[in-house]
């Protein structure tokens, strides 16, 4: 079988504008998660002021004396900054997550 066939029998069509905001728009979002994003966005603004708080050394020859004579943002404790306020704001999301798939479970026992 050729591998063109194959994709043309698979292929969907790619969801409209309209569809995909009707599903975001169906999405309801508790404390938890909220909480989570504004944290993350919170942190991102932590993680740029902290990069320039505390440079680094410009040039490698400034390193073996005891002063840096040039000073740069600091890229690497911004994104040490910036990964580890996303695993703590996806593990808050995933709790609010789990939390809104029991109370839809406890819906449908209710019924």
């Amino acid at each position: 079988m050729n591998m063109f066939e194959e994709i043309e029998k698979v292929k969907e069509e790619l969801p409209k504008a309209k569809t995909i905001s009707k599903e975001i728009r169906g999405i309801k979002l508790n404390f938890y998660q909220i909480f989570a994003l504004l944290t993350y966005f919170i942190v991102i603004c932590l993680g740029i002021i902290f990069g320039n708080l505390f440079p680094t050394c410009g040039t490698s020859s400034a390193l073996y004396s005891g002063v840096c004579v040039t000073t740069e943002f600091n890229f690497s404790l911004m994104l040490c900054i910036w990964f580890v306020g996303l695993i703590v704001c996806m593990f808050i999301f995933a709790i609010g997550h789990i939390i809104n798939l029991l109370e839809a479970i406890n819906r449908k026992l209710k019924k």
